[in-house]
């Protein structure tokens, strides 16, 4: 009997290319792979991986659009032991090299976008190699001259023979191979200061993340996953698609996200399950397809990274779908909270409640002293797949982490009934005049003006007090842009005074960081210019 259950997911898709070897398991545009061929790609690359000096510990890195290889790679490093490191190909070459610098990477795969802008240093061993096998990603031919290798014709030259680190020749009690366990992925998230914030996974968090949400919203192995948001955020890779990937379901990977094509390969495909931000959600509901694609497959339209809009969900109804939205972070692996269809109108715009292997409680903000029912404050989580601290990051663990509790920077409130709602982020506040205004409280009342369909809202600095509420909108196609004065009598009539917005911008579209988050930094110096010609002093952090 195993001391352990083999929870590596190089174990569950090697198990899964014997019970069905013939399944569908990844689409990526005009290319597919069964479940078989997955398994010999995976093992192919862990023997270049090894041939390469590639051994347990050592860090592989990606920076490319959604790709086939997210998948693959992460299943060979799972066979070696080796870390899985997937990062933005949105970041530039130096923020890219910073990264690098900071893991030490032996190994990094790029698609030709990103390796077409150079390459990069280190002070150790690291072989470049650029993915030549992608018809969507155009010419790799720059990425040879820049010194990349071509992935695909390195590892198609091994016979995929080798299984995993701990093949033991001659063994013959059956599941007795050892796969390896500990440190399998660092993904990165948003930091607090310029050190990157680096959070480590386990094959054991990831395992009880998938856990969490099988039980959660009740899916099974024959699930198809469309994957449309980037792989490089926790939501894409953890939340049901790498679960599918490596139990024999079926993954239909994007290279990027859009909504026309995302509705056509539902409809094709008979999509099961997506993850997605609400902006894409906006897109996809003010899509002229949405009304007439079918989409009676798609079970689970999960939702999460950001408040879900009420509106959203009432109009996801209207389709015959059943919304649910979910709350999670990179250091949770995964989901951790989440609201079923069924408490959409009961609690609109609520998280609803943790996940079966997570406890959450809302804290004052910094400790792990509860706080009275109802009062806003912090929202802290345990369990099997939360993790314990940062790689390499002892001030962010030190900020985080209290007696076995993640402080996630959330501000949260639960209700008598138990559901948790998301009022924002502790650095998201804005302090006008001696009062705290909660960003999303002002988003919610924007998001009711007629014609509004995103709202995003952040501080200006300001001599006088301290900072002035400033916000951006999206607009319906066609539908008539309020005026500041129109926007604030809106807004008076629900908050306080101070807390209406004191500038107005509309945009064409929110702007999203790596972590598919509206980033009210960007939209903030953008009105701050506009405002202020050739300055860039005075944008509120």
């Amino acid at each position: 009997m195993l001391s352990k259950p083999q929870i590596n997911a190089a174990f569950s898709l090697d198990r899964a290319a014997w019970e069905r070897p013939d399944r569908l398991a990844l689409t990526y545009g005009s290319q597919q792979w069964t479940v078989a061929q997955a398994a010999l790609v995976t093992r192919q690359l862990a023997q270049l991986l090894v041939q390469g000096g590639v051994t347990s510990g050592d860090r592989v890195m990606i920076a490319a659009h959604n790709s086939p290889y997210h998948f693959f790679l992460y299943a060979a490093c799972a066979r070696l032991g080796a870390v899985y490191v997937p990062v933005s190909y949105r970041l530039t070459g130096f923020e890219l090299q910073k990264l690098v610098d900071f893991v030490a990477p032996r190994v990094i795969v790029c698609d030709p976008q990103v390796a077409t802008r150079g390459s990069f240093t280190s002070t150790g061993t690291l072989l470049q190699f650029v993915i030549d096998d992608d018809v969507q990603a155009g010419s790799f031919s720059e990425a040879l001259h820049n010194g990349f290798l071509g992935l695909n014709s390195a590892y198609s030259v091994f016979d995929g023979a080798f299984f995993t680190e701990g093949d033991r020749p001659g063994a013959d009690i059956l599941n007795s191979r050892s796969y390896p366990s500990g440190l399998a992925a660092i993904m990165f998230t948003a930091g607090t200061t310029s050190a990157p914030k680096a959070v480590p996974l386990n094959h054991e968090h990831l395992w009880w993340a998938a856990l969490n949400a099988r039980e959660a919203f009740g899916y099974g192995n024959d699930e198809v996953v469309l994957v449309s948001a980037p792989l490089s955020h926790i939501g894409a890779f953890n939340v049901v698609a790498l679960d599918a990937f490596t139990h024999g379901g079926h993954v239909v990977v994007m290279r990027s996200f859009d909504a026309g094509a995302a509705l056509a390969l539902i409809e094709e495909l008979r999509v099961t399950a997506m993850f997605g931000v609400p902006t894409m959600y906006t897109d996809i509901v003010n899509h002229p397809d949405f009304s007439v694609r079918d989409m009676s497959s798609w079970r689970y339209p999960l939702i999460g990274g950001a408040p879900v809009p009420a509106p959203m969900l009432g109009v996801l109804a209207s389709r015959g779908l059943r919304p649910i939205a979910v709350w999670g972070m990179t250091e949770t692996a995964g989901v951790g909270t989440f609201l079923p269809c069924e408490h959409c109108s009961v609690m609109p715009g609520s998280i609803g409640r943790p996940v079966p292997y997570i406890e959450a409680a809302v804290v004052e903000p910094g400790s792990n002293v509860p706080v009275e029912q109802g009062a806003v404050g912090e929202l802290a989580v345990r369990g099997p797949s939360v993790v314990d601290g940062y790689w390499h990051g002892t001030t962010y663990t030190r900020r985080a982490v209290r007696s076995g509790w993640l402080l996630t920077g959330d501000l949260a409130q639960i209700t008598p009934e138990g559901y948790l709602t998301v009022m924002g982020r502790k650095a998201d506040r804005i302090i006008t005049g001696g009062e705290s205004v909660l960003p999303v409280e002002v988003e919610d009342v924007l998001r009711q003006y007629p014609g509004v369909t995103d709202a995003a809202v952040f501080g200006i600095a300001d001599d006088r007090w301290g900072e002035r509420i400033a916000a951006a909108i999206v607009m319906e196609q066609g539908a008539a842009v309020p005026s500041l004065a129109e926007v604030q009598a809106f807004v008076g009539r629900i908050l306080a005074r101070y807390k209406v917005p004191r500038y107005l911008v509309e945009l064409t579209e929110m702007p999203l960081n790596a972590a598919m988050k509206v980033d009210r930094k960007v939209i903030a110096k953008a009105l701050w210019e506009q405002l202020h010609p050739g300055s860039h002093e005075g944008v509120a952090d």
